[in-house]
């Protein structure tokens, strides 16, 4: 194929042969007196004028009054501006002025055309003059510096080449180096393959690409639903970052084009859309709303602090999380992955979950009266945690006041006094700060007991409030002074009990009542304890007849009765004397000391102490009678 050169700037005249430059007092010449270090100058003729002969000449290069004899050839190895001067024998010294310049690579770049054509931005600025190698054996190109160093090149072929351009001063040595790039022509240019979009902060989004070599990109962006416009051209690189953006209100569209600056045409790839996303927490629930362009997504993955959480199809543009607990920051992204293999990452937006949902109330509360108060227990509703409990409290007919805090699901209080008609209520507070209601009253079991002339039993309590399906029955606990229990009384649901049976083996007995609940799982609700201690109740005759004729009951005198621990009984005539003492509680037969009492009335006066430990004296008077 026949190559063609198409070149924007270029000056003959500034390429043609250089003559020798000739010193200052036309005595001798070099062959260049400018170039790129190092750069080696040579003395190419010294008898330029009639009589100048150096026999020897004493040459300087440097300027620094270091000379050599006849050395005609030297190497500048440091930029800078120096005066050479040729010290003749007979006429003295002739200069010329030597001006070396630092050794830069000219800047270039690259671009691809399709058709096998390559496009040559020369960037740098260095030189006067450039020329081009375009690496096929064809003709070497000058350019002229400019603003507009370009040039087009049509290449036969697609086999690789290296361009190198290189640069000189005006009047300089061709001698300064080369910079060389590799460059492979196509017939088409490859369309622009986007890899990622990612929101790094809220005003900036970065676009990252595969950018073939030598080949320009046109980077363009479109907010919502606007038309396209460009915003830079790209070259050489693999990320484009794009800033002064507003993801909290918009989404952008961005598309690459690989440029063609031979035919001016544009190859666009596809297009790949960022995020509006907003995080929205519900009541017991985090509502997750985009908006975006779906064209292309194959799927969306939503990451919840950092972690793959859940994933949906293209076209989901909403998402409700039902799996938060309250009080806590949940933090949302967004990967919508493109069918064409691209994925845009969303800015990570975060919100702190909450319920406003009324926790469940308390149901089942069991209270044991106990000796210094009453414990209060209940069962906190499953899946529901309490962050601390108010116990609310009524006495009589009055108004339930918040009267304490509790952190666990008990509660005792020391100032609970039986007999006074006492209630409670309990509520909550859940970690989402939302208080349950209070519960049903909880009113403790409260026993009464009284003894009759006969020491029966008469019990008495009050119906037990505080568990949601109430009582199943109540049972009496009968407990002796050693507090062993000696009797288990079931009363089903009635609340007295009147105990017929005569207990004479107690005198000191103890009661309380538990209360059983309809529901399993729940602890059983206890009465105070209440003691009862039965009197002695004596027995004793007021007359007895001691004549040994019977019946035998008539015949002694006896002071007696229940729960008797001791007895001492003395018997005094009518002038105090004693005709009779036992300390055993045995029965006077109406003698002393052998000899029969004569009728009379007689005083008598007993010590008694009984089971319990209590002391009493009693006493009266019988009469002794024979027939």
């Amino acid at each position: 194929m026949r190559k063609t050169v198409f070149i924007l700037t270029l000056s003959v005249a500034a390429f043609c042969s250089h003559a020798q430059y000739i010193s200052e007092g036309g005595r001798f010449s070099v062959d260049n007196i400018r170039g790129c270090a190092p750069f080696i100058i040579k003395i190419t003729a010294t008898d330029l004028v009639l009589g100048a002969n150096c026999t020897p000449c004493n040459m300087d290069y440097l300027g620094n009054n270091t000379t050599q004899q006849n050395l005609l050839q030297f190497t500048y190895t440091n930029p800078g501006t120096y005066r050479l001067s040729v010290n003749y024998p007979n006429s003295g010294p002739d200069f010329i002025n030597v001006t070396v310049d630092p050794n830069v690579q000219p800047l270039f770049e690259v671009y691809t055309c399709s058709g096998s054509q390559v496009s040559l931005k020369i960037t740098d600025q260095t030189y006067d003059q450039y020329f081009v190698d375009f690496g096929d054996n064809s003709p070497v190109l000058p350019i002229i510096k400019s603003n507009n160093q370009v040039a087009q090149y049509m290449y036969g072929s697609t086999t690789p080449v290296t361009i190198k351009v290189n640069g000189k001063k005006n009047n300089a040595a061709n001698n300064c180096s080369t910079k060389n790039i590799n460059f492979t022509p196509v017939a088409t240019l490859p369309l622009p393959k986007i890899t990622q979009l990612t929101a790094l902060d809220a005003s900036t989004l970065k676009l990252d690409f595969v950018q073939p070599v030598n080949v320009q990109y046109k980077l363009e962006m479109a907010t919502n639903t606007q038309s396209f416009v460009q915003l830079q051209s790209l070259y050489g690189v693999a990320t484009a970052t794009t800033t002064n953006l507003n993801l909290d209100n918009n989404y952008y569209s961005f598309r690459l084009s690989s440029y063609d600056p031979c035919t001016f045409q544009n190859n666009y790839s596809q297009v790949i859309y960022s995020h509006k996303l907003i995080v929205t927490p519900q009541s017991g629930q985090n509502k997750l709303d985009w908006q975006t362009n779906t064209s292309g997504v194959a799927n969306v993955n939503i990451n919840r602090n950092k972690v793959l959480y859940n994933n949906k199809t293209g076209s989901t543009v909403s998402f409700l999380d039902p799996d938060v607990t309250c009080n806590t920051d949940y933090c949302y992204q967004l990967e919508s992955n493109y069918s064409w293999g691209g994925k845009s990452v969303s800015l990570e937006k975060c919100g702190k979950a909450f319920s406003s949902a009324v926790p469940t109330t308390i149901t089942n509360a069991t209270s044991v009266v106990e000796s210094d108060g009453v414990k209060i227990s209940w069962i906190q509703p499953s899946s529901i945690t309490a962050a601390n409990y108010s116990i609310l409290k009524a006495v009589g007919t009055g108004t339930f006041n918040f009267y304490d805090n509790s952190l666990v699901t008990n509660y005792k209080d020391n100032v609970f006094t039986v007999g006074a008609d006492q209630c409670y209520k309990i509520n909550y507070v859940d970690n989402c700060d939302n208080r349950s209601l209070n519960t049903n009253p909880i009113c403790p079991v409260q026993l009464q007991g009284e003894l009759s002339d006969e020491n029966k039993v008469t019990l008495t309590w009050n119906a037990y409030s505080g568990w949601n399906l109430g009582v199943k029955s109540y049972q009496i606990l009968k407990y002796d002074q050693s507090g062993s229990l000696i009797a288990t009384i079931d009363r089903g649901t009635n609340l007295s009990f009147t105990e017929t049976d005569t207990d004479l083996q107690n005198q000191i007995v103890f009661y309380k009542i538990v209360a059983k609940p309809n529901e399993l799982g729940i602890l059983q609700s206890e009465s105070n304890q209440i003691q009862l201690i039965k009197p002695v109740n004596l027995y004793f005759p007021t007359a007895f007849t001691p004549d040994r004729k019977g019946p035998s009951a008539n015949e002694t005198f006896k002071v007696q009765g229940q729960f008797i621990k001791k007895l001492e009984l003395s018997i005094f005539d009518r002038w105090g004397a004693v005709v009779f003492y036992t300390e055993k509680g045995e029965a006077w037969d109406g003698f002393q000391n052998g000899q029969p009492m004569p009728i009379s009335t007689y005083v008598w006066v007993a010590n008694i102490t009984d089971e319990s430990g209590k002391t009493y004296q009693r006493s009266g008077t019988v009469v002794l009678m024979r027939k």
